[in-house]
């Protein structure tokens, strides 16, 4: 009686093929069909996972593939070019063997002759099992040890997306192609300077986000930003021209800088120090917002927070941008002087009494303002079916009335907005704010410097005084609405 013939399937791999050319497993290939040859095996399948490690969990198709038609009966040996091709996990090795012992499976090997039907190949097998392991374990060593090297010499470790704000230089083809250096992307990086400055002058995390989206500004992965995504950007050193390895800065890299290394201090500080869960509001300085030169301030312009000399000061925007960038004041000492006129406020009995006439008289005016939304809210659903169903020669003048509506619905949400925002004064114990005023949230913070603060406006300083003027700053009070 004939021998029944052998239907075998060839299975190759190989961890890191860079170039993308799978010249590894040809190689194994062609040795694994000389080998069938040999034997009178007939190869009826070949399963090849290129590019793909053994060592992790992570699924290889055509491995499992493979285990799906030996278990189906479509081959009855495996040909590999050596075990640790199959695997490099001895728990992985048994569930092979199992599988091998019950469907009568043979398994040859370019590296050497391996019996799963006998005890001594079975043994074999688990050896060499062992020791493919061990040299995944000794790789992996070697290869933390080489990021640890590389982050001392401030280089590129070779993985991750590509960084924004910069260009990536690359060498060979395919996913695991040789990264040779990071240059600036001048969009792209002028983006990141624009968030380092708006950070550092107190715009929160959620606004900035909200802005570059709406904007349409995409990550380096082509994906929409999100507050944990610019947060870890905006602290990173790499933005700075630094290199970190878990979390610390080892020292320069070799990519060139974006913002300055102040910047990057002031920006860990900063974020760190009020680093608060997902999704919550991330508010750096209460005065922000607030501050106006005493010179541009009836334009609008508002002073902004910026690095100088590694501390944070106050300064008036550059003239491009419709300051006159001369007045400047020391972010630290400006915000003392508020907390005393503030703890003051709060202290002052005759303050509730104030508050509480106002908050009157504010409850008329918002109930005003909700009457007039909703009228132009119906006005804008009228004027929306006319468009749709008008004269073409009318469009024109109903274009122009829509306009008008939609700037006085958005005055008027957002004086609405600010009233609303005003809270009711029974619910404070204001002589214990007093207090309790440093430790307070930034947020309570802001929306109690609303209540008694309409702005702060900085004078010029005196020639020769190098001390903080306190006569510079004048504390102008919030008004009761009439």
């Amino acid at each position: 009686m004939r021998d029944k013939p052998v239907r075998a399937g060839i299975y190759a791999r190989i961890s890191d093929d860079r170039e993308g050319h799978g010249l590894g497993v040809s190689r194994q290939e062609a040795d694994c069909r000389k080998l069938a040859e040999s034997r009178g095996w007939t190869v009826t399948a070949t399963y090849v996972d290129n590019d793909v490690s053994a060592t992790s969990r992570r699924k290889r198709p055509e491995y499992e593939r493979m285990l799906d038609a030996i278990q189906a009966g479509d081959i009855s040996a495996v040909i590999c070019w050596d075990v640790d091709r199959l695997t490099r996990r001895p728990a992985e090795l048994e569930v092979f063997i199992g599988l091998a012992e019950r469907y009568g499976v043979h398994l040859a090997s370019v590296g050497g002759e391996i019996d799963l039907a006998t005890p001594q190949g079975r043994l074999t097998a688990r050896i060499k099992g062992s020791v493919a392991r061990h040299e995944a374990e000794q790789l992996q060593r070697r290869i933390k040890r080489k990021v640890e090297e590389l982050a001392a010499d401030g280089k590129i470790a070779n993985g991750g997306p590509r960084p924004f704000g910069y260009r990536r230089i690359y060498v060979g083809e395919g996913n695991r192609r040789k990264i040779v250096r990071d240059d600036i992307e001048p969009a792209e990086a002028a983006i990141v300077r624009e968030c380092a400055d708006r950070a550092l002058a107190g715009d929160s995390l959620r606004s900035i986000v909200g802005d570059l989206n709406t904007r349409g500004v995409p990550t380096s992965t082509g994906g929409v930003w999100t507050q944990q995504a610019l947060r870890w950007m905006l602290r990173s050193g790499r933005i700075a021209g630094l290199r970190e390895h878990k979390d610390v800065v080892v020292g320069k890299a070799v990519w060139p800088a974006i913002i300055t290394e102040d910047q990057h201090k002031l920006l860990r500080t900063l974020l760190d120090a009020k680093e608060r869960p997902p999704g919550s509001r991330v508010r750096l300085h209460y005065l922000t917002g607030f501050v106006y030169c005493s010179d541009c301030g009836e334009r609008g312009i508002k002073m902004a927070v910026v690095p100088q000399h590694g501390k944070l000061k106050y300064r008036c925007p550059p003239k491009q941008e419709g300051g006159c960038n001369g007045r400047i004041i020391g972010l630290a000492d400006l915000v003392g002087m508020v907390d005393a006129y503030m703890v003051g406020r709060l202290s002052d009995p005759q303050t509730l009494r104030d508050l509480a006439a106002r908050e009157a008289a504010e409850d008329i005016r918002a109930a005003e303002l909700l009457d007039r939304i909703e009228a132009d809210e119906r006005r804008l659903m009228l004027l929306t079916a006319d468009m749709e169903d008008g004269d073409e020669d009318e469009l024109p003048e109903v274009l122009v009335t829509v306009r008008k509506v939609r700037r006085r619905l958005r005055d008027a949400r957002e004086e609405y907005a600010r009233l609303s925002g005003s809270p009711e004064v029974a619910r404070f114990d204001l002589p214990d704010l007093a207090v309790r005023w440093k430790e307070l949230h930034i947020d309570t913070k802001r929306m109690l410097l609303r209540m008694f603060v309409d702005r702060i406006t900085v004078g010029p300083a005196r020639r020769g005084l190098a001390k903080f003027d306190p006569d510079r700053v004048d504390i102008v009070p919030r008004k009761a609405t009439s």
